[in-house]
C-alpha cells in the first residue's frame, strides 16, 4: 500500500479535479485499497471539502490544526469539537514558522508569543484526547527540543517535511518522544540536510509524504504552474529508497506499517 503521511485533499482538488478517480483506479481489481493518506485541513470549509471526498477515495484518516502560518484563534473551537467527536487521527499541522517571508513569520517576541499560545492550546488538546501531533517547523527546530518533555507524552510526534539533519533526528529520538520523520519533495530538490536525515533515520521511524499540491518535485523543464500530484508519492518513495540503497517495492510496506503506527491502526 502507498501511504501518504501528509496531503491537502481540498487544496489539491482545486488544482486537479480528476485526482480522486485516478487514485481509485490504482486499486481497481485489487482485494484491498492500494493507497491511503492523512488529509490535513486548517479551517472548517477546507475540512468539509476534504471530508466530502470520502465516497470518491479509498479510506483515509484526517488531521486538523491551527497552522502557524495563520496563527489565529478562529478555528480553535471547531478543532476542539473534532477532537471530542473522535474525528481526528492527529492534530496538525501545528507548530512554529519563523521563515521570515512575511511580517508575522519574523521571529520576534510578539510573533513567538502568539505562536506559542496557539501551539500550547493544541498540545493541550492532544494530551487530553490522546492524539498524535503533526509538527510544522521552519526556523524553529529548537522549540521541538524545548517542548520535548510534553511531546514525549503523546502517542506519536510526526515531523512533517523534516528539514533537520541526522544529528537533530537522533537527538529528538534521544529525548524519548515517539517521533516519526516524514520526507517529501525536498529530498528530490537538493535539500542535502533532509536527504542525509532520510538516509539515517531508523527504518521504523520513516514516513513519506507529498504535501500535495504544495512542494512539487522539480522537473528539468520547470513549469511555473507545476503542483505536486497525489501520484508524486511514487517519486518520493523512489527517492527515499535510493538514499537508503533499497528498492521502492521493498520500502513501501515499511512505510505503510510506520504510517499505521503513527496515526493509529484504525482507518477512519
Amino acid at each position: 500500500m502507498l501511504a501518504d503521511a501528509h496531503i491537502h485533499l481540498a487544496c489539491l482538488l482545486n488544482r486537479d479535479s480528476s485526482f480522486p478517480e485516478r487514485i481509485m483506479a490504482l486499486s481497481a481489481g485489487a482485494e484491498s485499497p492500494l493507497w491511503t493518506c492523512c488529509a490535513a485541513s486548517h479551517d472548517k470549509p477546507e475540512w468539509e471539502v476534504s471530508e466530502s471526498l470520502r465516497p470518491r477515495l479509498p479510506p483515509f484518516v484526517a488531521s486538523f490544526g491551527i497552522h502557524p502560518q495563520w496563527a489565529v484563534w478562529k478555528n480553535a473551537d471547531f478543532l476542539a469539537s473534532l477532537c471530542a467527536d473522535h474525528r481526528l487521527a492527529a492534530i496538525g499541522e501545528a507548530g512554529f514558522d519563523f521563515f521570515g517571508d512575511r511580517p508575522e513569520r519574523v521571529r520576534n517576541a510578539e510573533n513567538e508569543a502568539t505562536q506559542r499560545a496557539i501551539f500550547e492550546y493544541q498540545l493541550g488538546l492532544a494530551h487530553k484526547h490522546g492524539l498524535p501531533i503533526l509538527l510544522h517547523l521552519r526556523k524553529a527546530m529548537d522549540l521541538a527540543f524545548e517542548y520535548a518533555p510534553k511531546l514525549k507524552l503523546l502517542p506519536a510526534v510526526i515531523f512533517h517535511s523534516f528539514s533537520g539533519g541526522p544529528r537533530e533526528a537522533e537527538s529528538l529520538l534521544a529525548k524519548g518522544m515517539n517521533a516519526y520523520f516524514s520526507f517529501g519533495a525536498p529530498i528530490l530538490n537538493g535539500n542535502k540536510r533532509a536527504a542525509a536525515a532520510c538516509a539515517w533515520v531508523p527504518a521504523d521511524r520513516l514516513l513519506a509524504e507529498t504535501d500535495a499540491p504544495w512542494q512539487p518535485p522539480r522537473t528539468e523543464a520547470l513549469d511555473p504552474e507545476r503542483y505536486c500530484k497525489a501520484e508524486d508519492l511514487n517519486l518520493v518513495i523512489a527517492g527515499i529508497a535510493a538514499l537508503r540503497a533499497m528498492k521502492a517495492d521493498e520500502l513501501e510496506p515499511v512505510l505503510a506499517a510506520n504510517y499505521r503506527r503513527a496515526y493509529g491502526e484504525e482507518v477512519r
